[in-house]
């Protein structure tokens, strides 16, 4: 499953810290640069390296709000858009071809474990 994934980041050419940043932006749009850096705890200048990459190969667009010139909103971009696209339906092909071969208890079951997971993760003060 993750070698599904994998293969995606590898098609678009996407390392990894680009991805949590794409990824930040698909889940939070539009999401301050900011809140990305303090997101990953990262430095606000390799945050800045990571979305310069981003906005110039068409994965997100970055705005200046306009009643505050400092803050700068990040949205996905056309080509963003399409990794997502892509992205979702490797998604859709792993629960038909895996997912579907659990009864309803076992799905019930790995949900559960799967929020417990969520709640321990927040409460630890770190983002899924």
């Amino acid at each position: 499953m993750a070698r599904l994934h994998s293969s995606i980041l590898t098609k678009y050419e996407i390392t990894s810290k680009q991805f949590m940043v794409l990824r930040s932006v698909h889940k939070l749009q539009p999401v301050r640069v900011q809140s990305v850096a303090e997101l990953y705890q990262l430095s606000m200048s390799s945050v800045s390296q990571l979305v310069s990459k981003l906005e110039k190969d068409g994965y997100i667009v970055r705005t200046v709000n306009t009643e505050d010139r400092r803050e700068i909103f990040l949205t996905l971009g056309t080509k963003g858009e399409e990794y997502f696209a892509e992205h979702n339906k490797v998604d859709e092909m792993i629960i038909e071809k895996y997912y579907s071969q659990l009864t309803v208890e076992q799905t019930r079951h790995l949900r559960d474990i799967a929020r417990q997971l969520h709640s321990i993760v927040v409460e630890e003060g770190e983002s899924p």
